[in-house]
């Protein structure tokens, strides 16, 4: 099957707009993930690079929601013996 150039240019330029935005998103979810990765004491840098790499970002975001989980779990455990405290 023959197609138009004219085609082929449309095509292209209904997918810049879909992949401006998905870079953006990516972007975002790299700078977000950087900060994640400093609050938890992770590679920042690592961590951004990471989000950025396409099929790979998708697991690592994976990972990602995971470690924070874990994250705020470390810090419930480690409030536990003061809410345990009796008040004076």
């Amino acid at each position: 099957m023959m197609y138009d150039n004219s085609m082929i240019d449309n095509a292209v330029m209904m997918s810049v707009p879909l992949f401006t935005v998905m870079l953006l998103l990516w972007l975002g979810m790299a700078i977000g993930n950087g900060f994640l990765a400093h609050r938890l004491g992770h590679s920042v840098a690592l961590w951004v690079v990471l989000s950025l790499i396409p099929a790979v970002n998708y697991f690592f975001y994976i990972y990602v929601g995971y470690a924070v989980l874990l994250g705020i779990l470390k810090r419930l455990d480690a409030l536990q013996p003061r809410l345990n405290q009796p008040t004076t």
